[in-house]
């Protein structure tokens, strides 16, 4: 005998390993034949010979289906797709993991074991196994017995499940208390259900067996006082009152209550006990002389197979032998009792009856469930099913005729009184239809309808029967709540619905207090529509509970609202849950309530939604406002209705937004479409997506992440780096060039904010000083952009989710997806690539590059900031680093370099351009420049500097070593700048003076005249060029160039655009023809295909070649 909870948790084991092997071997027989199916498991599992397994060992079985080893053993093979649905075969993981848990001795709580037992209770029955799931069951049962007993025993306080309370408004347990019965809990939820036998027998005791303590709760409405005054009048005499009455209402209407009122009315209890109101009401009763008759005739408990001898009965037979015999005893009943003995209609005896014994008042319930017990039944004590009918119409008949008597029928209706759609919970079945249907007929020939509560009286109805009756003080503390609330809503006015702005609602507010009125609306017109719940008293029945757990926990919300049930209390949950499917057990405590429920986590893990615990509030008002919505068209409940139904003054309905997002994000049965939310009893995708994403590798959301940002560089309008490297694998991935290139860190090495170390600097320079084995050069050419720690982690956890949902939604047909889910996916796949491209730009910020500062010994990696607005991310890069990328160069700064840093360089008096390039692509003491154009801007802006004599430079084509002067010497000023290849070189200003003298000086020599060109032009720099000596006879001009050249094979084209630009384009002057040949020569000693020769040929004809064959040697 289990007397523990680790002891149920074994005895379930115990049930369920075995029934696993049998619907296993059972299942799979038919595809495996002779092999075993632990055999499969094992060869699946790769297991050592040595290993052993059990068939009959739960582990073995449930992973059969948790890690799908038939599709494992054979691709395409699903035996259990075919035969459980999703989350049956769900809960295999579940009790793998009850498994797992009791097989490393973790604690079991009442909760945990109930759900754990519960959801081995639906294996079981899933796999065909009802015998040991009644034995689970049974365990089940036991715990909630258990729990149940020490709640129940408990003095303690509870604890409040979600303390929030509201800015400058009382708790409204601090202006209205429940009944005493209800705050301690005492209150048998049992007893709001009005039961006509048991006050007619005298089994009741409590408010419902007393008159006096009866009107003392009840809230006279406008039906009930109506149906009190037909009945005081007719009792009276009055025969224009009505003399049948059929309350034929929804189910739960209070039909029950109100045959309760009317039997209490004719108890002979003094009216001076009553309310005044019911009192004034009745007041004609007074005026009777003779006593007041009563009966009540409960269908369902009258047996019509078996005659009663209950109290000295004679064996009463039928309905009719009953009536009399409550109206007046064995007396009455000889008038009908040769009709009761012979099961027949009594006919006039029936109206003798009520002449002798009015004034009388006779209460039928529950006839249909009576009647339809007779239908296709012979030889009953009770009669046939026609003669009810006769009697029927009898009874009524006889009813209208006698002064005094009064005929009270209860019929069930559905809300359209459509018989089609009546509730087989109170109708039963075929049979209840037809027997409904037969009494309707005859008894709307005469009665009178009656109706039930106004949505507003019902209000008042719970109110009277919950809460004690409010004084003056505390009527004026309502209506100051009422006013501060919708002041609450119409300053946040687009959060809610336009209907809770009104002064309507202020008074609706009033009404209803302390609890709110979406409550109960969800309540009267949304679980009004379950089968079994019952309208008036479903409400008091749960709202008792809900008041009372509230109440015992000091709750200090100004409202009771749907956000704020105590779901996660065991009463409320049972009541609750008494409505629903059995499915929704398992739903609450996963994703609704609980400390184990993913609201839970979410405010636990998020201060900003914690404080006020938005998502648990959240996740019950959904809960509340959507499930009973289901299986209708309009299923779910939109954001204003569920807002309403959770914020209090003191939220900010913007958070509601972000928490509610997460929840659909996280929980594994919310549902969410055109903004309604609901539960559903399917599993919906995320948990699939939520398995998928826990199983991928690192590596594999690295390779989201570089594509996307391979795309980013492709649609990128960045004009600042010759080159781009995304997630190089190596550093000898990067080239080792002038031109700066920007380098993404791959995503596994990041750096935190103000960290002086971290794993993308350590990544970045090792990148810096090596490319592969050899060391690097251009060290100044790199710049590199990192992604931050923090924000890395939540990158991760998008990237995840998307690829989680993306599987998800390709992978719907293998899935078995059905439409709503396959939606859903595709939404949620959506949504999270929005997400995961929102954080990337966040995530990649952080600039990394080495700089060295003056004085230093050598360079160090500095980290800036490039986070923006801006999507183009490698764009946004370069301009955030403008500071360290320079797009130019001025003259000035140049030479300041040249005489700082690079003095011992330019200390012969020149230096080349190229080399001064590689410099700056070098040492990380130099400006880091954009590309070579940056440098050759910057030099020629000297042509800008009137200063440059002693700021700036001159240029050269060359150095001749031979005699020690320079070629082609070029002062700024000429009128065209210089074409500065890499050989050009950059001079001293007083060395290019000094050459300049020395030409002038070599020319004066030679010509005593002064040259007219001779001398510097208006801004006294030009460029120098000797004048040559008289000739008498002319020297001709050269007039024709060749020349060839090698090129590379492998980057022809990089050749051919430097000969272009650096030989072709000076040729080509006024007059000059210009020729260019190709000559093509390839030799392979292996010899060329066959294929090849006729490509090449192909091309070559088509594109004009004057030689295009290949030769043998």
């Amino acid at each position: 005998m289990a007397t523990n909870n680790r002891d149920r948790i074994h005895t379930a084991l115990d049930l369920l390993g075995p029934a696993v092997n049998r619907y296993l071997t059972t299942t799979l027989g038919p595809d495996i034949g002779d092999v075993a199916w632990i055999d499969i498991l094992r060869t699946a599992k790769d297991a050592h010979p040595d290993k052993e397994f059990n068939p009959d060992d739960p582990y073995d079985g449930l992973r059969m289906f948790t890690d799908n080893i038939p599709y494992r053993f054979k691709r395409g093979w699903d035996p259990f797709k075919k035969k459980l649905s999703r989350s049956e075969i769900g809960y295999a993981t579940e009790l793998l993991e009850m498994r797992n848990d009791f097989a490393h001795s973790k604690p079991f709580s009442n909760d945990k074991t109930q759900r754990s037992l519960d959801t081995c209770v639906r294996f079981l029955k899933a796999i065909g196994a009802p015998h040991d799931a009644e034995q689970v069951e049974k365990l089940r049962n036991d715990v909630m017995r258990v729990a149940y007993d020490r709640e129940d025993t408990s003095t303690a306080k509870a604890t409040p499940s979600i303390a929030v309370g509201s800015d400058n408004l009382p708790a409204w347990r601090e202006i209205i208390a429940p009944h005493p019965d209800v705050q301690s809990g005492n209150f048998n939820a049992a007893e709001f259900a009005a039961d006509l036998y048991t006050v007619a027998s005298g089994q009741s005791a409590g408010e419902y067996g007393d008159p006096a303590a009866f009107f003392a709760r009840t809230y006279l409405t406008a039906g009930l006082r109506d149906l009190i005054d037909r009945n005081v009048r007719r009792l009276a005499g009055d025969m224009n009152a009505s003399p049948v009455v059929n309350l034929q209402t929804n189910f739960g209407g209070g039909k029950t209550h109100s045959m309760l009122a009317l039997w209490h009315l004719a108890s002979k209890h003094p009216l001076t006990d009553y309310p005044d109101d019911v009192a004034q009401v009745a007041a004609p009763l007074t005026t009777i002389r003779r006593p007041i008759q009563r009966a009540a005739l409960v269908g369902n408990m009258m047996e019509p197979a078996k005659p009663d001898t209950r109290d000295g009965r004679p064996g009463i037979r039928t309905m009719w032998g009953e009536l009399a015999w409550q109206l007046g005893g064995a007396d009455a009943y000889e008038i009908v009792a040769d009709a009761d003995r012979a099961s027949t209609n009594p006919g006039a005896a029936l109206r003798e009856l009520f002449e002798l014994y009015s004034p009388a008042v006779i209460l039928i319930d529950e006839w249909v469930a009576y009647a339809r017990l007779l239908v296709s039944a012979e030889n009953r004590p009770a009669g046939d099913f026609e003669t009810q009918f006769t009697f029927a119409q009898t009874l009524t008949e006889a009813a209208k005729a006698v002064a005094g008597i009064q005929v009270v029928i209860s019929i069930p209706a559905s809300s359209n009184a459509s018989d089609d759609e009546i509730s087989d919970e109170e109708v039963g079945g075929e049979s209840g239809r037809e027997a409904l249907r037969r009494l309707k007929h005859v008894v709307g020939r005469t009665a009178d309808q009656w109706l039930p509560a106004s949505s507003h009286e019902s209000f008042e109805i719970v109110r009277r029967r919950i809460f004690e009756t409010p004084d003056a003080q505390a009527m004026s503390q309502i209506s100051n709540v009422a006013q501060r609330v919708v002041e609450f809503y119409r300053k946040n006015s687009t959060s809610f619905p336009r209907d809770s702005h009104t002064s309507e609602y202020i008074d609706r507010i009033k009404r209803s207090y302390p609890i709110h009125p979406e409550l109960f609306d969800r309540l009267y017109e949304d679980w009004s529509t379950l089968d079994r719940f019952q309208r008036t008293r479903g409400v008091l029945r749960m709202m008792n509970q809900i008041v009372g757990t509230l109440w015992r926990s000091n709750d200090a919300s100004p409202l009771i609202l749907p956000g704020t049930i105590p779901l996660d209390d065991d009463k409320v949950f049972t009541e609750v849950t008494t409505y629903l499917e059995d499915q929704f057990k398992p739903i609450i405590n996963a994703d609704v309530a609980g400390e184990g429920s993913v609201p839970f986590s979410i405010d636990k893990h998020n201060t900003l939604f914690g404080k006020r615990h938005d998502a648990q509030r959240l996740a019950r008002a959904v809960f509340m406002g959507a499930t009973p919505t289901l299986h209708t068209a309009h299923k779910g409940v939109d954001k204003p209705r569920i807002f309403l139904g959770t914020a209090m003054p003191g939220d900010v309905p913007g958070n509601f937004h972000s928490a509610l997002d997460q929840l659909a994000n996280e929980s594994t049965w919310l549902y969410t479409e055109a903004q309604r939310y609901w539960y559903d009893t399917q599993a919906n995708t995320t948990r699939a997506a939520r398995d998928h994403a826990a199983n991928l590798k690192p590596a594999d959301v690295w390779a989201d992440v570089e594509e996307r940002l391979k795309t980013m560089r492709k649609q990128s309008r960045d004009n600042t780096f010759g080159g781009v490297h995304i997630f190089p694998t190596t550093s000898a991935d990067i080239p080792d060039e002038q031109q700066t290139r920007l380098v993404v860190v791959p995503m596994e090495f990041t750096h935190g904010a103000r960290a002086t170390t971290s794993t993308a600097r350590d990544w970045a320079a090792d990148v810096v000083e090596h490319r592969g084995a050899s060391n690097r050069t251009f060290k100044n050419s790199l710049v590199f952009l990192a992604a931050d720690a923090k924000r890395a982690a939540d990158l991760e956890i998008a990237v995840r989710d998307y690829i989680a949902w993306r599987y998800v939604f390709e992978s719907s047909e293998n899935l078995g997806l059905g439409g709503q889910q396959t939606k859903q996916a595709k939404t949620r796949m959506d949504r999270a690539d929005e997400i995961v491209t929102a954080r990337l730009l966040e995530t990649y910020s952080w600039g990394i590059y080495p700089k060295q500062e003056s004085g230093q010994p050598t360079y160090e990696l500095t980290v800036s900031t490039t986070a923006g607005s801006t999507e183009d991310l490698i764009e946004r890069t370069g301009k955030k680093l403008d500071d360290a990328i320079a797009h130019s160069r001025s003259s000035a700064l140049i030479r300041m370099d040249l005489d700082g840093p690079l003095a011992s360089a330019w200390e012969s008096g020149h230096i080349s351009v190229g080399q001064l390039y590689g410099y700056y692509a070098t040492y990380p003491y130099l400006t880091r420049l954009k590309n070579r154009d940056s440098l050759t801007n910057g030099l020629l802006s000297v042509y800008n500097d009137t200063t440059w004599s002693t700021d700036g430079f001159a240029f050269a084509d060359s150095y001749d070593e031979s005699t020690g002067h320079y070629v082609g010497l070029i002062l700024p000023g000429h009128s065209e700048n210089p074409h500065l290849v890499d050989s050009a070189l950059i001079l001293k200003p007083d060395v290019a003076l000094a050459e300049q003298q020395w030409l002038a000086d070599e020319w004066a020599k030679r010509n005593p005249t002064p040259h007219p060109d001779n001398g510097n032009d208006e801004g006294g720099q030009r460029r120098v060029t000797p004048p040559p000596p008289p000739d008498p006879d002319p020297v001709r001009p050269n007039t024709r160039y060749f020349g060839s050249v090698t090129l590379n094979a492998d980057l022809p084209a990089r050749d051919f655009s430097t000969i272009q630009q650096e030989v072709l384009q000076h040729l080509s002057v006024p007059g000059a023809t210009v020729e260019i040949r190709l000559e093509i020569s390839a030799t392979a000693a292996d010899g060329f295909d066959e294929a090849k020769q006729r490509i090449v040929r192909e091309n070559g004809n088509v594109l004009g070649f004057d030689n295009n064959d290949f030769e043998k040697d």
